[in-house]
């Protein structure tokens, strides 16, 4: 029967009493390694030493199994009889000459034995014990079995534990006295049970199933198992056991107290999910039915489960037990073996690149189709391992070629700054011979490749090698074109000039462009928002060859979708149609997130965070500029860095936190970036730092180098730069109204159809740099234009902008409840409430506010309506001061105060103040002194800031 580690105990200590009486015989031990063969020996001796028998033990190993009598030399050596050993180098030496034809000789020496060793008993119990009897050798196994089948009527017991019984059955069957204890693995009610008795009962409850999972119920494992988790999870919270260091040190030690079995196990390892019997036969040079007896030992241990590791760390642990020489040996045997099967290209090209061994033909054969396969499966370090390896065979040009971009590709999706050395060799291998030759798909993924590193003396080479080519006719010809216009376009503008053939308008996507985008991004372009601008002629379809742009696969459909895509998303971003680019970048990210591409993801990120933080979206734009720097090395990015460090410094800019952005500035960036866009974008961020730092002629100084690059470039970039109103709002700053006021006029008269946000932040600042009298007219339409786009950030500008105004005239609500929803879109934004005063943030031009001319054209009537306004209430005032300030919440001033307060804080002089309201300067005195002593305040320039944090707070004034 199969016992339990709680049962077995008594199972023996019945035997032990039955050969105690003169029952003697044989006892079997059947199980595993691990499962508590050893405890039981260790059980066995403590009993027969205090029963006073004597116990002999020896131990089975498979390296021994050839040494004739090695068991019984054991036995004998384990006993204080040291004179009996002087026989054993005879009975060696006998042994040593015995053939099986000679039974007479080996009955003889196996008589003289049992005597030998019934004499060391003197009388008492004998107790021979034999662990691992299957790795005894046959003269001492005969001489076992002779004493055991002899001791019906002694006191003589024969233990043999063992995992198999195949070289005991034929021979036992006939024995009078047979004693068999199996010792199985735990079920799953008993390892909680042996969690319960070494933890606690919560935590067994917790753990048992998946330490029984990962176990087999082998109780030396799920001790093992209890003691990592109690190493790495002192609470025990966990429902899943942790597999660690301890369990891995108890697994490696039940195999390689097993020769046999390790082997076994180490062929199983290295075969992974294609182990089987006769496949470990095969590699072994085993009969199958051996290889099979091991593998059920091995499953009936809890080693394995149905032939398979139960967990990954098992299978590690068979794989560290080979040298690296016996596991590249044993990889390439079973890579030969499962190629002759026809297994599945990938398990075959890991077994070579785990022998690494130059591949022949057919090897690199393999190793392509599982490049092939694992890029289009998102494993792409498995296919940069396959790629390297087929890439150090013998092949020919072509083939050379096609490994090579594939293994450039395949790096820099994972780690562009890794594909640049191998980079380096395509670009040698192309030259020395005629690079004209290459196919167009190879110059176009050549081009992006040496202008993503902003290497421009390579990229106008590769330039030239496409330029040259005549053949630009067929679809196939024109459609890399186009996708090598898409990367020239971003990367280095210039090349643009001459550039063969014309791409399509910003608006139109022909049928081809979007039978690629819906494979490569795996969405309609309908989903996309995407526009069929025409559908392209069949005849030129029919002459599109598929296989020359490599579009047979998902991660070449892919790279095909992606450089129009991108193109996409900077020409729906510069025309302001944010959502429909920000749905194609989610789209971008989704499918290079299912291949694993992490360049390509952190460029979608990029671009989507661009899209949010032109919006206001300031938060988010940072959490996603911020994971896509982290995602590649600095260095990997090339000039495309901009990207992400442009974001992270205009959000955290705009947010007040310019510590920050001074951090991303301190980036190194390569000088090549500022010829591309994604420099522009940088120079701008850079711009509105300084500008937030009060260095205004430094921004200048990049706002109009932007414009001189756009200048340059033959490309239309819309308002993905819009130099003219970031630098009218620096001129603005410098004292310059003239300058900014000609700049806002420019982009309005340039660009009627442009985005609204671009529109609103021109109007906003020919607001500011007009007189005060057309202002307010000028933000009502700035605001209308910002509300439509949906820019919270420009709008929440121009509504602070437009409550000062308010202010000016004394309209002190209307400023309250402007302020208040610039308030709101500033939280919104995510801008901290902790700066002393946001407004700065958000307001430029502060010192235009509450110029004296403000009232300049007024009507007569309106004039003499306010001078009567004005009277009564300062005849209110005689009577009722109002509330002092230390008595309420909030001092409450009067409309009349507010006026000249409000005066007050923007400058002007006593006599300006009453010039302007058409009171006495004595009257204007009078409402300072109540002001000042109101609000708790000294000067002017206190009062400036006091005024503005009372109108962010409600019912701060009257009125």
């Amino acid at each position: 029967m199969s016992m339990g580690l709680t049962d077995y105990q008594s199972e023996l200590h019945d035997v032990l009493g039955a050969a105690a009486e003169g029952n003697g015989g044989l006892l079997q031990v059947i199980g595993g390694p691990g499962v508590g063969k050893t405890t039981l020996l260790g059980s066995l001796k403590e009993r027969a030493a205090a029963s006073g028998a004597v116990c002999l033990t020896a131990s089975g190993f498979a390296d021994d199994t050839a040494i004739p009598f090695n068991i019984v030399e054991q036995l004998v050596r384990s006993s204080t009889a040291t004179g009996a050993l002087d026989v054993v180098a005879r009975w060696r030496t006998a042994g040593e000459r015995y053939a099986e034809a000679e039974h007479d000789l080996l009955r003889s020496l196996v008589r003289e034995i049992s005597d030998v060793l019934h004499r060391i008993a003197g009388g008492r119990q004998l107790i021979l014990a034999v662990d691992d009897a299957e790795h005894a050798d046959y003269p001492s196994l005969m001489c076992l079995l002779h004493i055991a089948r002899h001791a019906s009527g002694t006191r003589t017991l024969v233990v043999m534990t063992s995992g198999q019984t195949h070289h005991l059955c034929t021979r036992i069957h006939s024995f009078h006295h047979l004693y068999r204890i199996d010792i199985g693995t735990l079920p799953e009610s008993g390892v909680q049970r042996l969690l319960e008795r070494h933890g606690d009962a919560d935590l067994a409850d917790r753990i048992h199933s998946s330490c029984h999972a990962i176990s087999g119920g082998n109780p030396r494992l799920v001790r093992a198992l209890l003691r990592d988790h109690l190493k790495a999870d002192r609470s025990g919270a966990g429902g899943d056991v942790t597999v660690g260091a301890e369990f891995q040190e108890s697994y490696r030690w039940s195999l390689l107290c097993h020769q046999g079995l390790l082997q076994v196990a180490q062929a199983l390892a290295v075969l992974g999910p294609y182990g089987s019997p006769w496949r470990v036969a095969s590699l072994l040079e085993y009969g199958a039915e051996r290889a099979s007896r091991a593998i059920d030992l091995l499953n009936s241990a809890g080693l394995l489960g149905d032939g398979r590791f139960r967990h990954p760390a098992a299978r590690s642990v068979a794989l560290e037990t080979l040298t690296a020489e016996d596991r590249a040996r044993l990889s390439a045997k079973a890579a030969e073996l499962l190629y002759a099967e026809g297994a599945d290209p990938i398990a075959v090209a890991e077994l070579l690149v785990t022998a690494d061994k130059t591949p022949d033909q057919k090897g690199v054969a393999v190793l392509w189709q599982a490049a092939q396969k694992n890029l289009d499966e998102g494993c792409t370090e498995e296919a940069i391992a396959s790629l390297r390896l087929a890439d150090r065979a013998d092949l020919g040009r072509r083939e050379h070629m096609d490994i090579l971009m594939a293994l450039v590709g395949a790096l820099w999706s994972s780690n562009p700054a890794a594909a640049e050395p191998e980079l380096d060799r395509l670009l040698a291998a192309i030259r020395a011979e005629s690079p004209a030759d290459i196919p167009e798909q190879y110059q176009c993924f050549l081009l992006f490749m040496v202008l993503w590193f902003g290497r421009y003396a390579d990229a106008e080479a590769t330039f030239k090698w496409s330029s040259g080519n005549d053949d630009t006719d067929t679809a196939s010809s024109m459609a890399a074109l186009r996708v090598t216009r898409q990367w020239v376009t971003f990367l280095k503008p210039m090349l643009i000039h001459d550039f063969p053939g014309q791409d399509v308008p910003d608006g139109e996507v022909d049928a081809l462009w979007a039978a690629n985008l819906e494979h490569g991004l795996q969405l309609s372009v309908d989903e996309l928002g995407m526009e069929i601008g025409h559908l392209q002629d069949p005849r030129q379809m029919a002459d599109f060859s598929p296989d020359a742009m490599h579009l047979l696969s998902p991660s070449n459909h892919f790279w095909f979708a992606y450089a129009y895509a991108c193109r996409i998303v900077w020409a729906l971003a510069a025309r302001g149609e944010s959502e429909a680019a920000d749905r194609l970048c989610g789209a971008l990210f989704t499918a290079a997130d299912k291949l694993n591409m992490k360049t390509p993801c952190a460029v979608a990120q990029s671009m989507r965070a661009y899209i949010r933080c032109r919006h206001g979206d300031f938060t988010t734009a940072i959490d996603l500029a911020g994971t896509a720097l982290r995602s590649i090395p600095p260095r990997g990015w090339g000039v495309a860095i901009g990207l992400p460090l442009s974001v992270l410094v205009a959000a955290h800019t705009a947010m007040g936190r310019l510590e920050e952005a001074q951090r991303y500035l301190h980036y190194w960036v390569p000088k090549e970036m500022f010829d591309s866009v994604v420099g522009l974008e940088y120079l701008r961020a850079r711009g509105q730092y300084c500008l937030a730092t009060n260095r205004p002629y430094a921004a200048l100084n990049d706002f109009m180098v932007s414009g001189m690059l756009i200048d340059q470039w033959p490309v239309d970039f819309g308002d993905l730069a819009p130099w003219r109103v970031d630098a009218a709002e620096a001129y603005l700053r410098v004292h310059e109204p003239a300058e900014a006021k000609r700049l806002a006029l420019e982009e309005l008269k340039l660009s009627p159809d442009r985005p609204l946000s671009t529109r609103g932040r021109a109007l906003r600042t020919l607001a500011m740099a007009e007189d005060p009298d057309k202002r307010r007219l000028l933000l009502y339409q700035s605001a209308k234009c910002l509300r439509e786009q949906g820019d919270r950030y420009e709008l929440a500008r121009t509504l602070a902008e437009l409550s000062q105004d308010y202010l000016s005239t004394g309209e002190t609500q209307q400023a309250r409840i402007t302020w208040h929803e610039a308030q709101r879109l500033m939280d919104e934004c995510g801008m901290s409430a902790q700066h002393e005063s946001r407004r700065e943030l958000v307001v430029d031009g502060v010192e235009s506010v509450g110029n004296p001319q403000l009232l300049k054209d007024v009507g007569e009537s309106e004039r003499t309506e306010r001078t009567e306004r004005t009277e009564r209430t300062e005849q209110t005032e005689d009577t009722d001061p109002g509330t002092p300030a230390e008595g309420a919440e909030h001092p409450v001033l009067s409309e009349a105060e507010w006026r000249v307060a409000t005066l007050a804080a923007s400058g002007m002089t006593n006599r300006q103040i009453a010039k302007s309201l058409y009171i006495t300067v004595s009257t204007v005195e009078q409402h300072l002194t109540r002001i000042y002593r109101k609000l708790s305040v000294g000067n002017r320039q206190e009062l400036s800031r006091r005024l503005w944090l009372l109108i962010g707070a409600t019912g701060a004034s009257s009125g």
